[in-house]
C-alpha cells in the first residue's frame, strides 16, 4: 500500500463533464469537480455558496419573457411580457407592478422570441408577426407603446422598399397624378391587405413617386393616390412594396450600431439588412447613397440565411441560421452604402436565443442547442473564433431559453453568465479571459427557474414553485446576503418569537438571524411561526443545499496509475474561508471550541480544517455540503489517499 499527499483541486475548472472522467492529462482535471451546485466560482479560485433569492412579488401563473429597460443608474425596470400584455416594475420598490399595459400584439407562442433594443427613452420590440413597437417612457411611473412610424414628407413614406414581384412584373397608373388613380400590374400581384400601403416608384424620367393605396379591386388593380406627378402613364418596371407590411410580414430583429437602427431581416427577406439614414432612425430612404444615407444589403451565400440576432461590440456582428459574420468598421472607414460588406466567420449557426455580451466576447446558442460558444475577434488574426465554452460541461447545458450575463458588482468582484435550461435549472458560467480561468456550476432551487433578468446589475429570475399545493410564480433576486431562497428579511426593535411569512403559508421553512441558525419549522396557514426564544431579526425562507464533490484522486506510481485500484480516503483537509457550517463526508467539522464565549453571536472561520476518514471503494471521491443557512466558502482540497 502507499500513503500519497495529493492538493486535488481548487475548482477553477468547474463541474466537469462525465465523458472527461479519463481525462487524466487535462489541466481541467487536475482543478475540477465531479458535482458543483448551488456554488458559485471565485476569481481567485475555490468556490463560495450561491446567493440566496429574495422574495419580491408574486405574480400571475403566466409564460413569462423578461428584459431590462434602463433610463439611468438610478431609473431602472425590469420588463414582464406575457400574451398580450406587459407588466413594467420598477428596480427601486420590485415588490409591486408599476404599470401594466393590455391589447399587446404578441402572443403565448411568441413570447421568448421578442427581440428588444433601446436608445435613451424607448425601446423598441420586433418579431416577424408584427410591426416593431415603441415602447416609450413618458414620466417616472407611466409607459406609452405605440406603432414604429416610418419618417414621411409629402405623400412619401421613408421605409425600406422591395420588389417582390417578378422582374418583369410592371404597373401601369391610369392618369398622371391626383387621387382615386388605379394602378395596373401585369400580372397577379396584390391582396385586400395592401390597402394602406405605400408603393414605390420610379417613372420614365427617374422621378420617385409614391402611390398609397386606399382601395383593393382585384390582384392585378389597387386604387390610390399619388404623392406627386408621374411624367406619364407608361407602364413602370421599377417599383417597389413595404419590406415591412401584413403582405410580406415583419422585422425577424432590430439593433443600434453607428449611430443607426438597423432591421435584421423581415419573414420574407430573412437575409437583408436595412440601415436608418446617420441619426435618423426612422428614415430608410437610400437617397443617392451618400455616406449618411440609408443602406439596403443582401447576405448573399450559397444558401439563404435567416438573420436570427445582431450586437453591436466593436463591430457589428450577425447571427444567421447557417453561419456568423460581421461588418468590418474602422475610423477610417465608417458604415457608409458605399464601403459596407459582410463578412463570414464561422458556420455554427444560432438558433432564436438572443446572445449577449460577457469577458470580452459575444456569447450565443448554436442552432442545434448543442453548445454554447463564444464569438471572439483575434487581433492577430484579424477574424472571429467561435470556440465552445461547454466543451468541458456538456452535461449542464439541457435545453437552453435564454443568456443572461452579469457584470460584476459592488459585493462581487465576478462576472457570470447565465443559461435558463427549460428543464428549470441554471447553468452558471464564471470566465476571466485574461487568466485564462473559466468554469460551470449549476442553480438549483425548490421549484423551476423560468426566466432571469439583470437590471442595472442586478439579477432578478421568475420563479415556479409549489407553495401550499398550489402552483405559485413569483418575482426574486439573487442577493449576496441571503442564505435561503424565496426569502424575506425582517427586524423588529425588541426580541420578539412570533414572525410572519404570508407567502409561504404551511410550508417548511429554515430560520437565520444573525450568524445563528434557527432550525427548520413549519408555518401555519397564515405564514406565521414561533420561535423557542425571541430575536430582533430574521431571515426565513426555503433551504437549499451547496454540493461540492472531488473528482476520483489519481497518479501515477513505480508500478502504473492508480486508475481501477482501491483507495481510502485517509484524511481530508478543506481550505475554508468565512466560514460557519461545513460538512465532509456527513461529518460535520465544528467551527466552535470549548474554550469560546457561547454568549456571543459565533464569528465565521478562516483556515484549514481536517476530517479523518473510513472505507475503501474505487473511486475515492469526497463530498462536502452545508445543510444550514450561513456563510460557505470552500478555497480548496486536499485529500491524503491510501492506494
Amino acid at each position: 500500500m502507499t500513503l500519497l499527499r495529493q492538493y486535488v483541486t481548487n475548482f477553477s475548472s468547474g463541474e466537469l463533464s462525465p465523458l472527461l472522467s479519463s481525462r487524466l492529462d487535462a489541466q481541467a482535471y487536475k482543478n475540477g469537480a465531479f458535482r458543483l451546485r448551488n456554488v458559485r466560482l471565485r476569481s481567485q479560485g475555490g468556490v463560495t455558496r450561491r446567493p440566496g433569492l429574495r422574495y419580491h412579488q408574486t405574480i400571475s401563473n403566466l409564460t413569462y419573457q423578461t428584459e431590462a429597460y434602463i433610463y439611468d443608474e438610478d431609473e431602472a425596470y425590469i420588463l414582464l411580457f406575457s400574451a398580450g400584455e406587459l407588466r413594467i416594475i420598477d428596480d427601486s420598490n420590485p415588490t409591486v407592478i408599476l404599470d401594466t399595459i393590455g391589447s399587446c400584439p404578441w402572443t403565448a407562442n411568441e413570447i421568448g422570441q421578442l427581440v428588444v433594443t433601446q436608445t435613451g427613452d424607448t425601446m423598441f420590440i420586433a418579431h416577424p408577426n408584427f410591426m416593431i413597437r415603441r415602447l416609450t417612457r413618458q414620466t417616472a411611473s407611466s409607459f406609452s407603446l405605440s406603432n414604429f412610424v416610418f419618417d414621411s414628407s409629402d405623400g412619401m413614406v421613408f421605409q425600406p422598399y422591395f420588389k417582390f414581384a417578378p422582374g418583369s412584373v410592371s404597373v401601369t397608373p391610369s392618369t398622371t397624378s391626383g387621387t382615386n388613380v388605379n394602378l395596373t400590374a401585369s400580372a397577379p400581384s396584390f391582396s385586400a391587405d395592401y390597402v394602406g400601403l405605400h408603393i414605390k416608384l420610379i417613372d420614365s424620367a427617374g422621378n420617385e413617386r409614391h402611390f398609397q393605396v386606399t382601395g383593393y379591386t382585384s390582384d392585378t388593380v389597387l386604387v390610390g393616390t399619388l404623392s406627386g406627378g408621374l411624367a406619364n402613364t407608361q407602364a413602370i418596371l421599377s417599383w417597389a412594396e413595404p419590406v415591412l407590411s401584413t403582405p410580406r410580414g415583419f422585422a425577424r430583429t432590430v439593433q443600434f450600431h453607428d449611430q443607426r437602427f438597423i432591421i435584421g431581416g423581415s419573414k420574407d427577406l430573412p437575409n437583408f439588412l436595412f440601415m436608418s439614414k446617420v441619426a435618423e432612425f426612422f428614415n430608410f430612404d437610400l437617397g443617392n447613397a451618400s455616406d449618411s444615407d440609408a443602406i439596403q444589403i443582401q447576405i448573399a451565400e450559397n444558401q439563404v440565411s435567416e438573420i436570427k440576432a445582431m450586437q453591436s461590440f466593436r463591430f457589428l456582428t450577425i447571427f444567421t441560421s447557417e453561419q456568423e459574420l460581421y461588418v468590418p468598421t474602422s475610423e477610417n472607414r465608417p458604415l457608409a452604402p458605399s464601403t459596407i460588406t459582410v463578412k463570414k466567420q464561422t458556420g455554427f449557426g444560432s438558433g432564436t436565443v438572443q446572445p449577449e455580451e460577457f469577458d470580452g466576447a459575444i456569447v450565443f446558442l448554436t442552432k442545434s442547442k448543442g453548445a454554447v460558444r463564444e464569438f471572439v475577434f483575434s487581433d492577430i488574426s484579424q477574424a472571429y473564433n467561435a470556440d465552445s465554452i461547454t466543451l468541458l460541461s456538456e452535461h449542464l447545458i439541457g435545453t437552453p431559453l435564454e443568456i443572461e450575463a452579469q457584470r460584476e458588482a459592488p459585493d462581487q468582484m465576478e462576472s457570470y453568465l447565465y443559461l435558463v435550461n427549460a428543464e428549470g435549472t441554471l447553468p452558471v458560467f464564471m470566465s476571466i479571459r485574461k487568466e485564462t480561468l473559466q468554469g460551470w456550476a449549476r442553480y438549483e432551487t425548490n421549484g423551476l427557474f423560468k426566466s432571469i433578468v439583470n437590471v442595472n446589475r442586478k439579477m432578478y429570475c421568475v420563479i415556479e414553485r409549489t407553495i401550499n399545493g398550489a402552483t405559485i410564480t413569483s418575482l426574486e433576486q439573487f442577493d449576496n446576503s441571503f442564505h435561503l431562497d424565496m426569502a424575506t428579511k425582517q427586524t423588529n426593535s425588541t426580541a420578539q418569537k412570533t414572525w410572519t411569512v404570508s407567502h409561504l403559508p404551511n410550508t417548511a421553512v429554515k430560520i437565520k438571524s444573525g450568524n445563528y441558525s434557527l432550525g427548520e419549522f413549519t408555518t401555519n396557514s397564515s405564514g406565521q411561526i414561533t420561535l423557542v426564544d425571541g430575536v430582533k431579526e430574521v431571515e426565513i425562507g426555503l433551504s437549499y443545499t451547496p454540493e461540492i464533490t472531488t473528482l476520483p484522486p489519481e497518479t501515477q506510481l513505480q508500478d502504473g496509475i492508480t486508475v481501477g485500484q482501491k483507495r481510502r480516503i485517509v484524511r481530508t483537509v478543506l481550505d475554508i474561508v468565512s466560514t460557519l457550517n461545513v460538512k465532509a463526508q456527513g461529518t460535520k467539522i465544528l467551527v466552535r471550541s470549548v474554550t469560546d464565549d457561547f454568549s456571543l453571536e459565533p464569528q465565521p472561520i478562516t483556515r484549514r480544517e481536517e476530517v479523518f476518514m473510513l472505507g475503501w471503494n474505487l473511486l475515492g471521491r469526497v463530498t462536502i455540503t452545508q445543510d444550514e443557512p450561513l456563510p460557505l466558502t470552500l478555497n480548496g482540497v486536499m485529500l491524503e489517499v491510501e492506494v
